[in-house]
């Protein structure tokens, strides 16, 4: 078991960019309790769990927003099962799961951060962690890797809904980004942290918000409830004025494309295609220039 100590509430840093930026380099995250309302994530949580519900991975006599998983059930987003796959498009349909990184107490901050206009990217993740597998747990990693574009690019966590110490949640390892941009194999497989690495992490409250850098590393924790799922959403942001891979204007995972996840939606919908109104300067994808 790795040690670790809280997040350090930065709420009161927000008036004060000086203050922001160096608690940014020291640590390479932002920890916001309460930062969203909690009726959209509340929300959120419900559709995802109805989702869940509609194929069949929810205990039949529980309520879904409890996420009580279907007893000798487990899918991941490793695991490449058509399960895993028609629940997960399904869930990226739904539109409160793109309309929420969009929220206003998120962009206000990231303005101020980043001293600009920011760009959210449109490829959202959706968490869905299963009790037991540990060998499924997210291990460390630096999110430059798979985003590419600026390195300045923030993640955004959100659980959806409490996350206590049995459903784990998300460490990171304070100060790493300092370290600068490191071999991907060498971060996941610890071979670059040692027992004095400083994990934080602390039990979250719904409508509590993690930010944190490409380069910071963070891990996922065991989810070692018997039988809960747990839920968070990953979402990108960026000075509107850096570069972006083209890659990060895809749906996550390459699971469907955006005509086939608007089906439902308003035809005159805002958020469908919002990018594309804005002038970016978008990169060919990485992993196809790197062959």
């Amino acid at each position: 078991m790795h040690s670790e100590t809280p997040f350090i509430d930065c709420t009161s840093l927000i008036e004060n960019r000086t203050l922001l930026l160096e608690h940014v380099h020291k640590n390479g995250y932002l920890y916001f309790p309460a930062l969203l309302p909690v009726d959209p994530v509340i929300r959120l949580r419900q559709q995802v769990f109805n989702v869940a519900n509609q194929h069949n991975l929810l205990e039949s006599d529980s309520d879904p927003i409890d996420g009580i998983r279907k007893e000798g059930v487990f899918i991941c987003e490793q695991d490449g099962t058509e399960t895993f796959r028609r629940f997960y498009i399904d869930v990226q349909k739904l539109r409160l799961f793109h309309a929420l990184p969009h929220h206003k107490r998120i962009i206000d901050i990231l303005e101020i951060l980043f001293d600009s206009a920011v760009f959210i990217h449109p490829r959202h993740i959706c968490h869905v962690i299963f009790p037991g597998e540990y060998q499924y747990t997210t291990p460390p990693h630096q999110d430059f890797h798979p985003v590419r574009g600026t390195q300045d690019t923030w993640t955004v966590w959100t659980p959806l809904g409490d996350c206590n110490t049995e459903l784990g949640g998300l460490a990171i390892a304070c100060g790493s980004n300092r370290s600068g941009f490191l071999n991907d194999n060498e971060v996941r497989s610890w071979k670059i942290l040692d027992d004095n690495t400083q994990w934080v992490w602390n039990p979250f409250k719904c409508g509590d918000v993690v930010m944190f850098h490409s380069l910071t590393i963070h891990r996922g924790r065991d989810n070692v409830t018997n039988n809960r799922i747990r839920l968070a959403t990953s979402a990108r942001y960026q000075s509107v004025n850096d570069p972006i891979d083209e890659d990060a204007l895809t749906v996550h995972l390459g699971c469907a494309r955006w005509e086939e996840l608007y089906d439902g939606w308003d035809t005159s919908d805002p958020l469908k295609y919002y990018w594309k109104a804005i002038d970016l300067n978008v990169q060919p994808a990485y992993h196809r220039r790197k062959k």
